[in-house]
């Protein structure tokens, strides 16, 4: 048992792999079975071990999203709270509205009242 490197070329990075030899009988020659360790890091020259699993690593924020696109369906009590919130805001700024449009109404029909004295005070 030994310890093989392989040098990516392009990169630079070091593989670290456990070297067997075995015996091929139909052959009659030996063979090598690799197994993988790691990667070597370029500062210390030590081995930085994998996971000892094949592919990517998976987050769980990738997982739960994985999750909603196999299902092809939004959350829908998300969504019916969200719409409610929101009808609830507007139906706030709308009675603030109404409550301003009465305001004014009553203000301008004071205003007119009082021109109509002054315009009729004026022609006396």
């Amino acid at each position: 048992m030994s310890i093989v490197r392989y040098v990516n070329k392009e990169t630079g990075a070091v593989a670290l792999y456990e070297s067997t030899s075995h015996y091929d009988p139909e052959t009659k020659q030996s063979r090598p079975i690799r197994k993988y360790l790691g990667m070597e890091d370029p500062e210390t020259g030590e081995l930085i071990p994998s996971s000892g699993k094949r592919g990517r690593k998976k987050d769980v924020e990738s997982q739960s999203t994985a999750k909603q696109k196999k299902n092809n369906e939004p959350d829908y009590k998300l969504l019916y709270e969200q719409i409610k919130q929101e009808m609830q805001e507007k139906e706030k700024q709308l009675k603030n509205l109404q409550n301003q449009n009465r305001l004014l109404t009553s203000c301008l029909q004071r205003v007119s009242a009082i021109v109509s004295e002054a315009i009729s005070f004026g022609k006396e």
